[in-house]
């Protein structure tokens, strides 16, 4: 069998090799596997998504609120803004005692003089006994201390015709009871602070000594104070030590400003301080003109009721203190029988208080 003779082949020159890797097909994208292609679109798609919203977000966001520093005095921001004035309700009411400031003197060598701002929700102005003085009368106030100790004789005390004002130991038993009965029959009611004299006299337990310090004296008067209710300030039961005592007075000032009450100065003696004090911290304040019953006769009494009416006219008021002794029970029942006469008014210490400060009748 014959053999195929083998054909020789020649080689290929590099032209030809080069013409053929020109001539090679380069595979298109549309050759690639299918999947592929889905991907990559996905991926595509997916970013442009996310660039073009977060453009859109930026571009339409509201500027944020500048927040700066909280400033010391300002105010929290649950708290209604000072700037904003409140709604004030006014209710029909008679004029305040507090309505016209005392005269001021505009020296330059007076003292400052701290004017009264009692609202009209306090004591002094809540529990003022009503007047009916007759404009342009002189008016006199008959203050009786010691009241409460003697039931039967403070019970004839509140049978003289009114108003007095009743002046009730804070010692005694049944304060809310006893001041409810004189208020009831016309009366204005005191409170009648013990408070250390001068010399060996008993002023009664737990009165105010000097040198007792701050907050012991606030605690013993609120003691005295609380507990009951009804009047319109506080005088003095003996106290010419503790008047003097300039430091102890201004604690007692302090708390009857806190409270809303007046002080009456028994002025038991001639040192005393205590309208001083009260004038500086703004407490409204009156002293006593006249001691009716320091001798104790019908005759005596009825020439220191002379002489308080002497005052009232001369300075339009005054001030009488008196004690439930028999004495000075029978001569002011014969004296105020002959007021009306005399062109003289009997009134509260409140009604004295509200003159003193300017407010005319």
């Amino acid at each position: 069998m014959a053999r195929k003779s083998r054909k020789s082949k020649a080689p290929k020159s590099k032209a030809s090799k080069s013409n053929a890797a020109e001539s090679e097909p380069v595979p298109e994208l549309s050759l690639m596997p299918r999947p592929a292609v889905l991907l990559i679109l996905a991926i595509v798609l997916l970013m442009g998504g996310l660039t073009a919203g977060i453009v859109i977000d930026v571009s339409t966001r509201p500027e944020p609120a500048r927040v700066s520093a909280p400033s010391k005095d300002r105010v929290s921001n649950t708290r209604p803004s000072r700037n904003v004035p409140r709604t004030r309700i006014e209710a029909p009411r008679t004029p305040s005692i507090f309505d016209v400031p005392p005269e001021v003197p505009t020296t330059d060598a007076a003292p400052v003089v701290v004017v009264p701002e009692i609202p009209l929700s306090a004591p002094l102005a809540v529990n003022a006994a009503p007047v009916d003085a007759p404009p342009g009368w002189p008016i006199v106030a008959i203050v009786i201390d010691d009241m409460g100790l003697d039931r039967a004789r403070s019970s004839k005390v509140l049978a003289l015709p009114g108003p007095l004002t009743v002046s009730y130991l804070t010692y005694a038993d049944d304060l809310n009871v006893q001041a409810k009965r004189a208020i009831d029959a016309g009366h204005e009611v005191m409170a009648h602070v013990p408070m250390e004299p001068v010399g060996n006299a008993d002023p009664g337990p737990g009165a105010l000594m000097s040198g007792t310090s701050a907050p012991d004296l606030r605690e013993q008067l609120d003691s005295y104070l609380n507990g009951w209710s009804g009047y319109v300030g506080i005088n003095n039961h003996m106290g010419s030590k503790l008047t003097s005592d300039r430091a102890a007075m201004d604690v007692v000032m302090m708390e009857l400003k806190g409270r809303g009450l007046m002080w009456l100065d028994s002025r038991t003696d001639a040192s005393t301080i205590g309208e001083t004090a009260a004038t500086a911290m703004g407490v409204p304040n009156l002293g006593r003109d006249i001691f009716l019953d320091n001798e104790d006769s019908e005759e005596a009494i009825a020439a220191q009721l002379a002489k308080l009416e002497s005052i009232a006219r001369r300075q339009g008021y005054a001030v009488a203190i008196g004690h439930p002794r028999d004495a000075t029970m029978t001569a002011l029942a014969k004296w105020l029988a002959t007021l009306n006469d005399k062109g003289i008014a009997l009134a509260p210490v409140t009604e004295v208080l509200r003159r003193r400060m300017g407010k005319k009748g």
